[in-house]
């Protein structure tokens, strides 16, 4: 599009002064029709127009259109009567064309009749002596020309009228499309006939929704113990579909994410029942355990003194807490939370194992073992207690001990040689 926009005032002035009736409606025709030679020129141009370029220019054209009409807000309308009728003029007759030249035989001869006229009148009017001589040469111009004024019109060569036809129709065609009047809008469609009413089907109850949703949920657990976890994720969301307000069907879904591996999406769905309810020990003490795989230990340590507040009597909670705290590198508050779990609750294999683990990254290798003992008398499967004493008797000497508890360990669990790489110890 042309940087430099075009003098809308100008044009628009021009148009008006031509104008024989310079009323408000004329001058509102030649403002409609500047608006749709605009937009006809913004949808024809090459490249189009960008819709920032027309919005400009209407602006321009608007702004211009209060311009001219300022200039005749004080004016009095001008009314023109209307132009009388001219009576109809009779047809012009048809004006023949002039005879052909006569032959020199014949000319001659007509020559010597008019001269003997002209004899013959002499002696009529000499014998008339106050009579005068009649006009014999305008007689004889008149006789030997006749219709002498159309020749004018027949000498015009055809082409001139032909090119005087054209410009003529071509005048007139701008002028009808300069002062012909806006084109009235279309008329307004028929409303359209009324369609039958539909019931409208009723909301369910909120009642009816948690039945739902308890329904789900319990479908969610069917299939989390079938380990089909991506069908206990589906089946948890609809329940969160149903009945979004309530945590549990977002822990039980962090859980079934958490079985597969997929911890972002756990600690997501345990944020989101910590919102819903803070106070949920639950999710509490199952983020903290996310947390501590993905290496968040603090934030792991901050949930669990949270539930800890709630429940300060949970051996299972001070036990997480003792396994959080050696983690994070707390390893005297991790032995107290350790040490008064197990006086809550007395020969729990999973607190030996997390005081062995404790014991065994302060390098107290005797008394690591000594828990790792306790701990696989009351449960032999635990493979983290089977690694961690593999790892003591190895640290101590024990190369044959140490090797067939970390063989071991690894047949329970093959993942637990790398789980114990990332706290740290080999």
């Amino acid at each position: 599009m042309n940087d430099s926009p075009p003098d809308y005032f100008e044009a628009l002035a021009a148009a008006i002064e031509r104008l024989k009736n310079n009323s408000r409606a004329a001058r509102g025709a030649i403002y409609d029709r500047a608006r749709k030679l605009l937009l006809e020129e913004a949808q024809t141009a090459e490249p189009p127009w960008q819709l920032v370029d027309i919005v400009r220019e209407q602006r321009a054209l608007e702004e211009a259109i209060e311009e001219v009409e300022a200039m005749y807000a004080d004016k009095p309308e001008q009314v023109i009567p209307p132009r009388p009728v001219p009576p109809k003029k009779p047809p012009a007759r048809r004006l023949l064309p002039p005879p052909p030249p006569p032959s020199k035989p014949e000319r001659r001869r007509r020559d010597e009749d008019e001269i003997e006229d002209e004899r013959d009148d002499a002696e009529e009017w000499g014998e008339r002596s106050d009579a005068p001589l009649p006009p014999a040469t305008v007689t004889r111009q008149s006789a030997r020309y006749p219709g002498a004024g159309a020749s004018a019109f027949a000498a015009v060569p055809w082409w001139a009228w032909a090119s005087i036809g054209i410009l003529v129709l071509i005048i007139a065609f701008l002028l009808m499309l300069l002062l012909r009047p806006a084109e009235a809008p279309p008329p307004p469609k028929p409303a359209a006939a009324p369609t039958a009413k539909t019931t409208a089907v009723p909301a369910p109850s909120p009642e009816e929704l948690a039945r739902r949703a308890r329904e789900a949920v319990e479908s969610g657990n069917n299939l989390s113990r079938a380990q089909d976890y991506e069908g206990a994720v589906a089946a948890y969301g609809e329940a969160i579909r149903l009945v979004p307000t309530d945590a549990s069907p977002y822990i039980n879904r962090a859980y079934a994410h958490w079985s597969r591996g997929a911890t972002d999406l756990a600690i997501a769905d345990y944020d989101a029942a910590v919102r819903l309810d803070p106070d949920n020990i639950v999710a509490r003490t199952n983020r903290a355990v996310a947390y501590n795989f993905r290496g968040d230990y603090d934030l792991a340590v901050q949930d669990l003194d949270h539930a800890l507040r709630l429940k300060p009597d949970s051996p299972d909670i001070l036990n997480s807490r003792c396994w959080g705290r050696a983690l994070a590198g707390q390893m005297q508050a991790a032995l107290s939370d350790c040490n008064e779990s197990l006086r809550l609750r007395p020969n729990d294999p999973n607190t030996f194992d997390s005081r062995g683990f404790t014991h065994l990254k302060m390098g107290e290798i005797d008394r690591a073992i000594a828990d790792y003992d306790a701990a696989l008398k009351t449960n032999p499967k635990l493979a983290g207690a089977l690694y961690g004493r593999g790892l003591a008797k190895l640290r101590k000497g024990d190369k044959t001990g140490g090797n067939s508890d970390v063989a071991a360990a690894k047949a329970m669990r093959p993942e637990i040689e790398t789980i114990f790489a990332r706290y740290g110890l080999r």
